[in-house]
């Protein structure tokens, strides 16, 4: 978020940090450094005072020459909040006793000339600190730097605690959440001021779960690298990563190789909410001390059980997938060593350093010619689990389906046969009627000579779909029409002819 260049973001991060802070004001657990040493901003006599830069904002919109009301109402305003803590002194005079600053810091220039957006330096941050008034009356001052934009590595190293001083950092990072920077003493206040809340953490992690439910498939979800991504506590992650498990039949999370990892039971469809997995027998086999092929020639030695086969294969298969991984990872780190010491070489001028660049290649290149091997045995492993999961899983699945017997199929096909029987029948006869039926209805009430009319017209304006009839077949099509229907037309008038001839 720290490099979005829409500054709604960056005013809706201010917001959200001072208005954080002011319930913190309330909480029993923010400690900050008093005359007194650490003590609960809540025991005081507490003093806030608000403010902003918004005057300097709209001043360098003008000098920039974008008098813009949207963009203005938009941006960033510098906010900033100080807390005073004071105490009595003699029942009536009160003296202040700590001190706590946040002052948040956005890239307006940038904003509003739509620029790439910089994080703040080292420099930038002194600066900055020298700007704020000194403590008085010798109170400890707590200041906190929020900086929308974000920080260097370099600023980072800034954040220290003193005996007249604390600074920390902050800022939202790029895994929609918040970093806090602060010495290791203030470990618990760090904590305190990240303004997301635990929900809004397990949610991250959870929408992180699904984005990578692909590797569920095959493999499993690492806690080390969903933390990674999430940029959350590592303890954390793995607690929800259990908790998504138990709330997700099918689903298992178990530390593997040391690490947490979250992997299905199988490839079969996850079960609904509910349901019983293979996960409730997973432990209560007593044979989890045994050694591996022990364990195997134990369990695949007993007829039935194929749910306690299926979480075994299923957690033997992320295994090797997790050593496959690494595998990859490790050959892919080989191969990057290898560019590099070929450009020492193309690099080098002295003979002996090509010698020794040489060396150091054909070392290498072995070391990811065993690797590769060890790779291509783990595929092996991993396809002859997954092909033995797969048919337990077909089994297994033939036999919850419950199909009926052959000759219950043949009954209901014979019954289906006669149903369809009558229901043609009466199909047509339905249609017969309807259709003679339809016609009487529609020529009833006309004079032949309207029903002549109405036949004609009817003629004229048939269905659209009826393919139209060529001119080379015309002739043969309505041929016996035309002769049929002028005959008797031909022998009406000779009957009525012969009359007047005598």
């Amino acid at each position: 978020m720290s490099d979005t260049p829409d500054p709604s973001e960056h005013k809706a991060a201010q917001e959200r940090f001072i208005a954080h802070m002011m319930r913190l004001f309330d909480d029993p657990r923010m400690m900050i450094d008093t005359t007194a040493g650490r003590r609960a901003v809540k025991g005081f006599i507490q003093t806030v005072s608000q403010g902003d830069h918004a005057v300097d904002v709209k001043r360098l919109m003008s000098e920039l020459n974008r008098p813009d009301r949207e963009l203005q109402s938009s941006m960033p305003v510098g906010q900033s909040l100080e807390l005073t803590l004071s105490k009595k002194k003699w029942f009536v005079l009160k003296k202040a006793v700590g001190r706590l600053r946040v002052v948040c810091v956005s890239p307006t220039r940038e904003l509003i000339e739509d620029a790439p957006i910089k994080p703040m330096t080292g420099g930038d941050v002194n600066k900055l600190i020298r700007q704020l008034p000194p403590p008085l009356d010798g109170a400890p001052t707590t200041t906190i730097l929020v900086s929308t934009g974000g920080f260097t590595l370099e600023a980072h190293e800034l954040a220290e605690r003193t005996a007249e001083r604390t600074l920390i950092l902050a800022e939202p990072n790029d895994a929609r959440g918040w970093s806090v920077h602060g010495p290791p003493e203030t470990k618990s206040l760090n904590d305190l001021l990240d303004p997301e809340e635990d929900e809004e953490k397990r949610q991250r992690v959870r929408d992180l779960i699904a984005d990578h439910h692909i590797d569920l498939l095959g493999g499993g979800i690492v806690a080390e690298k969903l933390a990674s991504k999430a940029k959350l506590p590592l303890q954390q992650v793995e607690a929800e990563l259990k908790s998504y498990a138990k709330e997700t039949p099918g689903l298992i999370a178990k530390r593997l190789d040391g690490r947490v990892v979250l992997y299905r039971e199988g490839t079969t469809p996850i079960a609904p909410l509910g349901a019983k997995t293979g996960s409730s027998h997973g432990n209560k086999s007593g044979d989890s001390d045994m050694p591996m092929i022990d364990r195997i020639k134990a369990l695949f030695a007993r007829k039935g059980e194929t749910e306690k086969k299926i979480a075994f294969l299923s957690e033997r298969r992320t295994v090797l997938s997790m050593q496959r991984d690494r595998g990859y990872e490790e050959i892919s780190a080989l191969e990057e060593k290898d560019t590099e010491l070929r450009e020492q070489f193309k690099t080098a001028r002295a003979p002996l350093t090509k010698r020794r660049v040489t060396t150091q290649l054909v070392q290498l290149r072995k070391d990811i010619e065993r690797r590769q091997q060890m790779l291509a045995v783990l595929n092996q492993q991993v396809n002859v689990v997954s092909t033995h999961l797969h048919n337990l899983e077909l089994t297994q699945q033939g036999e919850v389906a419950e199909l009926p017997n052959s000759e219950e199929i043949a009954t209901d096909a014979a019954a289906a046969e006669e149903m369809l029987a009558k229901l043609q029948a009466d199909n047509e006869l339905a249609d017969s009627v309807g259709a003679g039926v339809g016609s009487s209805i529609a020529t009833a009430g006309m004079s032949e000579e309207e029903q002549a009319l109405y036949a004609e017209l009817e003629a004229e304006n048939g269905p659209a779909d009826v393919k139209p009839v060529s001119k080379t077949e015309a002739p043969i099509t309505e041929t016996p029409a035309v002769s049929q229907s002028s005959s008797q037309p031909a022998a009406r008038p000779a009957r009525r002819a012969e009359p007047e001839a005598g």
